[in-house]
C-alpha cells in the first residue's frame, strides 16, 4: 500500500458511520460504568443492612438474657446503664409497658407494630437532631411488654456520603476511559476500512498489482483482505487476458492494413481514370484512418493492462502545456480558433510522452467540435482530504456534450451522432482516460466556469493527476 494511501486513510478520520459507532461505545461504556457503581453501592449496602440486622438481632438476645436472668429490673437497668452490645453509639432500645418506658438513645419510642422481621424506621436520638433512617425489631415479652431493638444506619449515610464525594471523579474517569476506547476502537476500524477502501480504488482506476497488507491476525479483517487480494488477482488475470486478446488483435490487423494501403498506393500509381483516382484516394484516406484507429487501440490495451514502462517524473505541466498550445497554434488559426493558454507552475510526478498524448487528443476535439475559442490552462488544487491535485484544463465554446453522453463518451469507439460525420475512431478520449487511471488520477468532463471563453457555454475536458 503506497505511503500516500495510508496518509490520505488517516487524514480522513472517522466518517459518519464510525462516529456512530464510536458513540455508541462510547454511551454502552458509560452506561456500563455507571450500572457497575450501582452495583457496586447496592452490593455494599445489602452488606450494611444485613450487618444492622444481626447486630439488632445479637442486642435483642443480650437483653432478653438479661431479662430471664433478674427480670424486668435488670432488663431495665441493662437499658439505661447501656450495658454489653447495647452500649454501641448506633443502638437504640425502648421497653415500652404498663410502667413509664424505658428508652435509651431515644427521645421518642417509634410507632412500630410487633413483628418477628426486621423493620425499617426513623427515629430520632436527640431533642436537636434530625430523625435517623434504621431498622428495628419489635418482640412482646411474657409480661406483656414491648422490647423495641434497633441500630440507626449510620454506616448507610457513611457509604452514601462516600458514593456522593467519590461519584463526580468516578463518572469523569469512566467518562474519559470510554471516549478513549471507543476513539481509538473507532479510529482503528475506520482506518482498516480506508485502506482495504484504497486498495478497490487502485483496482478501480486500472492498478492491478494493488493489495492490502495482510497482517496475520486472522480476525474478520484479515479475510477480509485475503478475500480483496484473490478478487484482485482474478480479476487483473481477467483484464490481462481481455487486453491480451484485444492487443493481438490490433497488432495482427496492422499488417493487413499495412498491405492494404501499400496495395492502394499501388493501384494510384497505375490509375490514370479521375473518377478511380478519387475513389483510390478516399480509400487510402480510410485506411490510414483504420490503421491510426489500430494503433490507438493498441496503446490503450497496453495503458490499461499494465504492459507500459513506468515513466514517471517530476513534469512541468505547464512547459508541456505551453509548448503543445504553440504546437497547435498555426492549426487554430486555419481553423479561426481563438486557441488561448492560462497557464500556472505546477509538477507532477507523470509520463511526459502519455501526458502530452493525452493533452493533444484534448487539444485536437476541442478545435474539431469546440466553437472559435478554445482555453488550455493549469493548475494546482487542493482537495478536502487535504491532497494536492494537478489539473490540465480544457475549455471550450462549443455544443458540448449533454450530461447524459458524458460517461459513455470516453469509452472506446464511442461518437456521438454528431460527430459520425466527421473522421476519428472514438478513442482519443477513451486514451485520455486510460492515462488518467494509470497515473491515478480521473479525468473529468464538466461544463466551463464563468469566466471561461464562452461564460459558462460549452465543454470543459479536466485531467486531474495526483502531486
Amino acid at each position: 500500500m503506497p505511503a500516500r494511501t495510508v496518509r490520505r486513510a488517516v487524514r480522513r478520520g472517522l466518517s459518519p458511520t464510525m462516529v456512530r459507532l464510536v458513540t455508541a461505545i462510547f454511551v454502552l461504556q458509560l452506561l456500563s460504568s455507571a450500572l457497575v457503581i450501582v452495583f457496586l453501592r447496592g452490593q455494599m449496602l445489602d452488606v450494611v443492612r444485613i450487618d444492622r440486622e444481626r447486630q439488632a438481632t445479637d442486642v435483642r438476645d443480650d437483653l432478653l438474657a438479661a431479662y430471664y436472668d433478674g427480670g424486668r429490673e435488670e432488663l431495665a437497668e441493662y437499658i439505661t446503664a447501656r450495658r454489653g452490645s447495647a452500649a454501641d453509639p448506633a443502638v437504640f432500645v425502648a421497653l415500652i409497658g404498663k410502667d413509664a418506658p424505658v428508652l435509651s438513645n431515644l427521645v421518642r419510642v417509634p410507632d412500630i407494630p410487633v413483628s418477628t422481621k426486621p423493620q425499617h424506621v426513623a427515629v430520632r436520638r436527640g431533642p436537636d437532631q434530625p430523625p435517623s433512617e434504621g431498622v428495628a425489631l419489635v418482640g412482646q415479652l411474657p409480661d406483656g411488654e414491648r422490647l423495641v431493638v434497633g441500630v440507626v444506619s449510620l454506616a448507610e449515610r457513611r457509604i452514601n456520603l462516600a458514593f456522593a464525594s467519590t461519584a463526580e471523579l468516578t463518572i469523569a474517569v469512566a467518562v474519559l476511559m470510554a471516549l478513549l476506547s471507543a476513539v481509538v476502537v473507532g479510529f482503528v476500524i475506520s482506518r482498516r476500512t480506508h485502506l482495504i477502501a484504497e486498495t478497490a480504488a487502485e483496482l478501480a482506476s486500472g492498478n492491478f498489482g494493488a493489495r492490502v497488507p495482510i497482517e496475520g491476525t486472522g480476525d474478520g479483517f484479515d479475510h477480509l483482505r485475503q478475500q480483496v487480494n484473490l478478487m484482485a488477482e482474478r480479476i487483473g488475470e481477467l483484464v490481462g487476458q481481455l487486453s491480451a486478446v484485444s492487443g493481438a488483435l490490433a497488432h495482427d490487423l496492422r499488417s493487413p492494413v499495412t498491405r492494404l494501403s501499400a496495395a492502394i498506393d499501388l493501384a494510384l500509381a497505375r490509375a490514370e481514370e479521375p473518377r478511380a483516382i478519387e475513389a483510390l484516394q478516399a480509400a487510402r484516406a480510410d485506411a490510414d484512418a483504420l490503421r491510426t484507429m489500430l494503433e490507438n487501440a493498441l496503446e490503450i490495451s497496453l495503458i490499461e493492462g499494465g504492459a507500459v514502462e513506468d515513466r514517471r517524473r517530476p513534469l512541468d505541466l505547464a512547459a508541456v502545456a505551453e509548448d503543445l498550445v504553440e504546437l497547435y497554434d498555426p492549426l487554430a488559426e486555419q481553423s479561426e480558433v481563438r486557441l488561448e493558454a492560462r497557464l500556472e507552475p505546477v509538477t507532477a510526478p507523470a509520463d511526459r510522452e502519455l501526458v502530452s498524448r493525452a493533452l493533444a487528443n484534448l487539444i485536437d476535439n476541442a478545435l474539431k467540435y469546440g466553437g472559435n475559442a478554445v482555453v488550455v490552462s493549469t493548475r494546482a488544487v487542493p482537495d478536502a482530504d487535504g491532497m494536492t491535485w494537478a489539473e490540465i484544463r480544457v475549455e471550450d465554446n462549443g455544443p458540448g456534450i449533454a450530461p447524459t453522453d458524458r460517461a459513455r463518451v470516453v469509452e472506446r469507439f464511442v461518437r456521438l451522432d454528431d460527430a459520425r460525420t466527421r473522421a476519428g475512431g472514438g478513442l482519443g478520449l477513451a486514451m485520455v482516460s486510460a492515462v488518467a487511471r494509470l497515473h491515478g488520477g480521473s479525468f473529468v468532463l464538466g461544463d466551463p466556469v464563468v469566466d471561461g471563453p464562452s461564460g459558462g457555454k460549452g465543454l470543459m475536458a479536466t485531467l486531474r493527476l495526483p502531486c
